[in-house]
């Protein structure tokens, strides 16, 4: 099981959630607001995919290194220092150390920037591009980023995302999966 969260820094915000168990099963998504109850969904995940930087850094003024790399690749990411950004970081932070205790990979992801890697113009067409069956509810942008964050940990056990890596962490992409 995949897993990816659009995680929000406070849990009286919603938080997306989207479940992939493989190709051609159907992806499910939807909000999540408390800690318990996200720990409570990835307990049997194989990989969880977070948007979010998952580990406080030490710059406490501006861009980690790692974001200065998806910068100049032409990716818009936002820094880890704002206020607000500081609150999900530690969040993250927190339910990452939970969840690797529990035995589960957590990596980070930015699912902007890996629909845009994928060369996919939308999460439609890079879900008919890996025979992925998309819920038919209508979609929150949260659910949205959150599916696409479950795409890159399957991806990521399955050979199609990559690494983007600096000192100070790793960002998981999509390798290119969409010729336009």
């Amino acid at each position: 099981m995949y897993i990816g969260l659009d995680l929000a820094g406070r849990e009286d915000r919603p938080t997306g959630y989207a479940l992939l168990r493989g190709k051609g099963l159907p992806v499910i998504a939807r909000i999540l607001y408390h800690d318990d109850e996200i720990l409570d969904a990835v307990r049997y995940a194989r990989i969880v995919a977070i948007d979010s930087p998952i580990r406080v850094s030490s710059n406490l003024r501006g861009y980690r290194e790692i974001d200065k790399v998806l910068i100049r690749m032409g990716y818009r990411v936002l820094p880890p220092t704002w206020k607000g950004m500081r609150i999900l970081v530690e969040r993250a932070e927190r339910l990452r150390v939970l969840m690797e205790k529990n035995g589960i990979m957590v990596i980070e992801t930015h699912p902007r920037s890996a629909l845009l890697s994928s060369g996919c113009r939308s999460l439609t067409t890079l879900a008919r591009a890996l025979t992925i069956d998309l819920p038919h509810h209508r979609l929150s942008k949260d659910e949205v980023d959150a599916i696409i964050a479950a795409i890159v940990a399957f991806c990521y056990d399955n050979g199609c995302a990559r690494a983007v890596q600096a000192v100070d962490g790793i960002i998981y992409l999509l390798n290119r999966i969409c010729s336009v």
